[in-house]
């Protein structure tokens, strides 16, 4: 019984250019439970999973370089049903959010105080019963 108290609760990859953010998003998450990935690059993100399956996805749209839309696009064509296990975790203006709109599962704004993140984590799993 124990033992599965331990067992991680889901398979999450974070993509965020920002290597504080990164930390903080791995700690937070990892504290509820979940086995973390994290990336800074869209295409290493598209490469994770194509290695690996996830039962989430948190983007950051606004990176110097490929970002969250990199990933997005690719799913879009690729695989489209991930889309809705995707948490999009950005300060991207209103326009850039709205190309996204009713693709994604939900977007939690930048800054974000630790329970908005985990809540928004737990509502995303509950909804694609991970």
């Amino acid at each position: 019984m124990v033992l599965s108290l331990l067992r991680p609760k889901a398979r999450l990859l974070v993509l965020d250019d920002d290597t504080s953010m990164q930390k903080l998003m791995g700690t937070l998450l990892r504290r509820e439970g979940h086995r973390v990935d994290v990336v800074s690059g869209g295409n290493q993100a598209i490469e994770r999973l194509d290695e690996q399956e996830y039962d989430a996805l948190l983007l950051d749209l606004m990176t110097p370089t490929e970002g969250g839309m990199t990933v997005i696009r690719h799913l879009r064509e690729a695989r489209p049903a991930m889309l809705r296990r995707v948490l999009v975790v950005t300060g991207s203006p209103d326009a850039v959010l709205r190309t996204i709109e009713g693709e994604v599962f939900e977007v939690v704004r930048k800054p974000f105080t630790p329970d908005e993140l985990t809540s928004a984590i737990a509502r995303l799993l509950a909804a694609n019963e991970v």
